[in-house]
Parts: structure tokens; C-alpha cells; sequence
């Protein structure tokens, strides 16, 4: 599960961090304190949760809001807004489907309470289908693959190697046989997923660093970096946001 704090005060924001991590140690967490970069990530990655502080550096949180809310992935996404200013709530429950107000100064019992009760409903109206997964067929089987756990897609040729992330953060490897990564691509194309070398599909969301002097990057998890083709440089690093 996927969640972005939206929010310029650092104190605030580690505090939110401190409550999430009560909540569900499984969450992975985005932060940022402007909405641009905001709009950004939630572009880049698929998002389950979000929670916005209304009065930001750059514009109101509640403009985000409506931004997100026009992404069609996002329309119905979740959204805690973290306020000092209790008049803004009648208006965002109205216009943009908040789901619930965590109004300043709060307490850490309020946060968790608040993103348990927001993770409940989530898990609740959350339908199959609606999950990002990748499904392959082998010898009339249907393999089905959650995205966000496939760290990078290696070609050997017309067999493909997906190397995984399990639940409990061990890497594994499975070999689908009769794909090319152009047929993976064509796939893939939409998700964070990006070609960095003639050979590797790698999963934007895992990536920690970019050599370019060396032409590699690392990717969370990995054994060793993964090397860049010049052909693909570019690319990946307009989708790279380190």
C-alpha cells in the first residue's frame, strides 16, 4: 500500500511518519512539501492514501486535492486533510470527498486512530480488479503479479526473468518463457516501470541512486547496479526522481 504526505511543516511530518509506522509497519510512504512535486509522484506511482495539509508554501492543499481528483485512478482515492482552519471542512467533504479531518494541534492517538480507521475502509471497498497487478499466461495458466512488488524485469532472448519482492522483503526470481521485454514494455506502458539497458525493465519505485559517470543504478534490494544504455538514459532520468 501506497501512501503520499502532502506536508511543509517537518515536525508535523515526522509525526505523521511516527504514526504510520504504528498504524502499518507495511506502508510505503512518500513525502513531500510541495503540490507540483506532489502531483508528480502520485503521477508516478499509484497512490492508496493520501494526506494533505491544507495551507501549503506553494498553493492550497485543497487545490491539489481537486487535481487529484481529476486523475481518474484518484477519483475516489482515500484523502485525510491535515488543518488548522475548521472552516475549510465543511467545503472539502462537499467538493472533494474527503474522507476524514485531522484539525492542528493533534495528537499522535488522533493520527493513528484516524489512518486505522481510513485503512479499514480502504481494504473494505478496495475490488480485486482495481489492484495494479501484471498477469501472464504459461501452459494455459494465468500467473498474476502485483506490480509494485516486481523490483526489475531481466530479457534472456524470448524468456524473461521477474525478480520479486515477497511480503516479508525476501527477493526471489521467476522465468516466464516466450515474452520479449518490447511485448513486456508494451504491457508495462502507463506504470512506473521504465527501460534503462536493451536487456532491463526496472521498477522506478525501488530505485535508490544514479551513477551516470558510471552509466548504472541501484535499485533497493538488488544484489548489484544495473547497467543504463545510452539510448535509454534520457528517458530514465526524466522518470527518476531521486
Amino acid at each position: 500500500m501506497n501512501l503520499l504526505i502532502v506536508e511543509d511543516d517537518p515536525h508535523v511530518t515526522r509525526l505523521l511518519l511516527s504514526c504510520v509506522q504504528e498504524a502499518d509497519s507495511s506502508i510505503r510512504t512518500f513525502t513531500t512539501s510541495h503540490s507540483a512535486e506532489a502531483l508528480s509522484i502520485a503521477g508516478r506511482e499509484c497512490m492508496d492514501l493520501f494526506i494533505l495539509d491544507i495551507q501549503l508554501a506553494d498553493y492550497k492543499g485543497t487545490t491539489l486535492a481537486s487535481q487529484l481528483r481529476a486523475m481518474e485512478q484518484y477519483s475516489y482515492t482515500p484523502m485525510i486533510f491535515a488543518t488548522a482552519m475548521a472552516d475549510e471542512e465543511l467545503t472539502a467533504y462537499r467538493e472533494l470527498k474527503c474522507y476524514s479531518f485531522l484539525i492542528k494541534p493533534f495528537t499522535k492517538e488522533e493520527v493513528v486512530q484516524v489512518l486505522r480507521d481510513t485503512l479499514r475502509y480502504h481494504q473494505h471497498l478496495m475490488p480485486r480488479e482495481q489492484k495494479q497487478t501484471l498477469q501472464i499466461e504459461q501452459k494455459s495458466h494465468i500467473h498474476e503479479y502485483e506490480l509494485r512488488r516486481i523490483m526489475y524485469v531481466e530479457s534472456f532472448g524470448k524468456t524473461l526473468e521477474l525478480h520479486l519482492m515477497t511480503a516479508d522483503n525476501q527477493i526471489t526470481a521467476e522465468r516466464i518463457s516466450g515474452w520479449s521485454l518490447k511485448k513486456m514494455a508494451v504491457l508495462l506502458e502507463g506504470s512506473s516501470f521504465v527501460q534503462c539497458h536493451k536487456s532491463y525493465l526496472i521498477n522506478c519505485s525501488y530505485i535508490t541512486h544514479i551513477d551516470k559517470t558510471a552509466g548504472l543504478v541501484e535499485l533497493s534490494g538488488a544484489a548489484s547496479p544495473l547497467p543504463i544504455g545510452n539510448k535509454y538514459r534520457d528517458n530514465l532520468l526524466n522518470r527518476a526522481t531521486l
